[in-house]
């Protein structure tokens, strides 16, 4: 297991030629530290102490961004990837306008990534895709979301197909082919959402 305090450059290239699949803990992170192995200049972001997260800790994002700073994004600094499998648990803890968050995958820039969803407000699971910083739904599901709770969001990209499952069972397949290349992955939340994520497993695909 790769721990996030020793991850500098992170996914390396396993006997196959493939990256291998890493997953991320916070074992050895105390509350309030600093995360390794990622950028973390958009939004708020901080470990604190979660007696329901595997290790204890748990990533938090708190606080709306200002005005100009877009969503906030923690940026996983490992190669760029175009086709895995990500799955991450999440719980959304706090907002007044906003509770949920998400994964951002095939991220180029901070205006240009596909972004997959978790709205705890309105019950919804939402495949976006995200282009120079405007946001435009593809696919949208009601799902039974609540929040103070933590729910498992798991997708499978493979060239133009995402398939999106939420707490071990699948909610939908959305196709599309506009962002074609590789890009980093994300953690994503959207304005004054408090949320909380664990357990994250990022598995390269051929």
């Amino acid at each position: 297991m790769l721990l996030v305090a020793a991850c500098a450059t992170c996914l390396e290239l396993g006997a196959t030629g493939l990256y291998a699949a890493t997953s991320l803990d916070f074992a050895t992170k105390s509350t309030g530290a600093a995360l390794g192995g990622f950028d973390l200049s958009q939004g708020h972001w901080a470990t604190v102490s979660d007696a329901t997260a595997a290790a204890g800790l748990a990533i938090e994002q708190s606080g709306a961004p200002t005005a100009g700073e877009g969503f906030p994004l923690a940026i996983y600094e490992s190669v760029p990837l175009k086709n895995a499998q990500i799955s991450l648990r999440l719980n959304a803890v706090g907002g007044k306008s906003d509770q949920g968050g998400g994964v951002a995958m095939r991220l180029s820039s901070l205006q240009d990534y596909y972004l997959i969803q978790v709205d705890a407000m309105r019950d919804r699971v939402l495949f976006s895709r995200v282009s120079n910083g405007a946001s435009e739904e593809i696919v949208g599901v009601d799902a039974d979301i609540a929040s103070h709770s933590w729910h498992t969001l798991t997708v499978r990209a493979e060239d133009d197909e995402f398939v999106v499952s939420l707490d071990g069972s699948w909610v939908f397949t959305a196709f599309d082919k506009t962002l074609s290349q590789a890009g980093r992955i994300a953690l994503w939340t959207k304005g004054d959402s408090v949320t909380r994520f664990d357990r994250i497993e990022i598995a390269p695909l051929p």
